[in-house]
């Protein structure tokens, strides 16, 4: 029905004004904007390493440990960008990521994407004259392959 389709429609956009509520919460919490630091409040460990040149980075969880994994090679603005959209997949979509499980890897996508990168704008508004167009241009990226990432993770774990 046309009700229940707008009442989808509505829930979408109060999500989307949430996000923004929902960064200022954090920043209020923590007492901080910056990227690093939040992941360190929030129990999330930083692992910088050598990653193909198209995959900027990834969120994963092992065995109930969250990490994000950072492509090493990104100037340090690139990094901050990456760490923010990463933390806003951490808390906006419980869920999402890489599990290791000990026999395999798997991954849950999710049509997540644009609300990490909402989360990453606004948490940046916050603690950066970061240009918006290279934010978005940072943020335009594609999702890596699960093979590639297994790859990734295994030479990580070994």
């Amino acid at each position: 029905s046309m009700t229940q389709r707008n009442g989808i429609v509505e829930r979408r956009t109060n999500a989307m004004l949430n996000i923004k509520i929902r960064v200022r919460n954090l920043i209020t919490k923590y007492g901080t904007a910056n990227p690093r630091l939040l992941a360190a409040d929030l129990g999330i460990s930083i692992i910088e390493t050598d990653l193909p040149k198209h995959i900027r980075g990834f969120f994963v969880r092992v065995l109930r440990r969250s990490c994000i994994i950072l492509n090493q090679a990104l100037p340090e603005t690139g990094k901050r960008i990456v760490l923010c959209h990463e933390i806003g997949h951490s808390r906006l979509h419980a869920g999402y990521g890489w599990r290791i499980q000990p026999d395999c890897t798997f991954f849950v996508s999710c049509r997540c994407e644009h609300e990490a990168n909402t989360f990453a704008i606004y948490l940046l508004s916050h603690s950066s004259d970061i240009d918006a167009d290279v934010t978005a241009q940072l943020l335009d990226g594609r999702q890596p392959n699960p093979r590639e990432v297994h790859a990734i993770l295994g030479r990580l774990i070994d």
